[in-house]
């Protein structure tokens, strides 16, 4: 039975979550359009990651909606991306999932990550959707101030029951060998309706999830590998194409691929710099 995290008052303000129990989880709008070449910006775009269940209150109550306040600047200076891995029904639960939270040693849900800063230890959220919106367009915008050592542009096309997605990866610095650089890329989907436990209301049937992680194009969530470890020179690109299966189920009107670049070494890996195709 999952078990609600107290309810700590810091700064005039609370943090809520719930506490996870073992998990039970065993395009147009990109840099370049749909066509043609991809032009990669010298740009920085933090993502923010919220791990969240169905059966949390508090994701429902606040996690959510700060979720969805900070879609108004998607693709603008942040991509988002929601985490699944022991929600009812279990179709919105993500095979990644399991990876993911433990490479971020989640233990409450809601938790937001801004790249890899986490808002409070230990998981929670304001209990003022504002402030919550606040802290996550600071980090995201001190992120996109700092120097771009690399940036991504991509493109998705859906081909039957599959996406095709092409990305192309520019470095703007060189790089030493022995560091290891990887390229994800994850189809999330927008606007899914299902139920949500939200704090005071109970079960709210018609709830709407933002941009839920739906497949990865690697079975961990940091991908593939870029470089394999090699030195990397200035103005290096890397060039791929990933096929990933959509499942019917899936509407994909409401399908976007977001790309990350990651660089490993680290637990979790670091957020190099990411991208959306919406």
């Amino acid at each position: 039975m999952k078990k609600l995290l107290a309810v700590v008052a810091i700064v005039a303000l609370a943090f809520v979550s719930c506490k996870k129990d073992g998990d039970d989880n065993g395009g147009s709008g990109s840099t370049g359009g749909t066509g043609g070449t991809l032009t990669v910006e010298k740009k920085n775009r933090g993502i923010l990651l919220d791990f969240s269940e169905t059966w949390c209150p508090p994701c429902g109550a606040y996690g959510g909606p700060s979720f969805d306040s900070c879609m108004t600047q998607e693709g603008s200076v942040i991509t988002l991306m929601k985490v699944y891995g022991s929600s009812t029904p279990a179709s919105l639960n993500a095979s990644i999932s399991n990876g993911f939270a433990s490479a971020y040693s989640v233990s409450g849900v809601p938790d937001f990550y801004l790249n890899n800063t986490e808002l409070n230890s230990g998981g929670g959220v304001y209990s003022n959707i504002g402030s919550n919106y606040n802290w996550v367009m600071t980090k995201a915008n001190a992120f996109a101030a700092d120097s771009v050592n690399a940036g991504v542009a991509l493109k998705k096309e859906v081909v039957g029951d599959s996406m095709r997605i092409t990305t192309k990866v520019k470095f703007f610095k060189a790089q030493a060998a022995g560091q290891d650089y990887k390229i994800a890329t994850y189809i999330v989907e927008d606007d899914i309706i299902a139920a949500q436990q939200v704090t005071g209301q109970g079960s709210v049937a018609n709830y709407k999830h933002r941009n839920l992680v739906r497949a990865c194009n690697s079975s961990t969530y940091a991908g593939l590998p870029l470089n394999s470890s090699a030195a990397i020179t200035a103005d290096q690109e890397f060039n791929n194409t990933y096929t990933l299966y959509l499942n019917p189920a899936w509407n994909k009107a409401k399908l976007k691929v977001i790309a990350v670049i990651w660089k490993g070494g680290v637990t979790p890996n670091k957020v190099i710099n990411s991208n959306v195709a919406k």
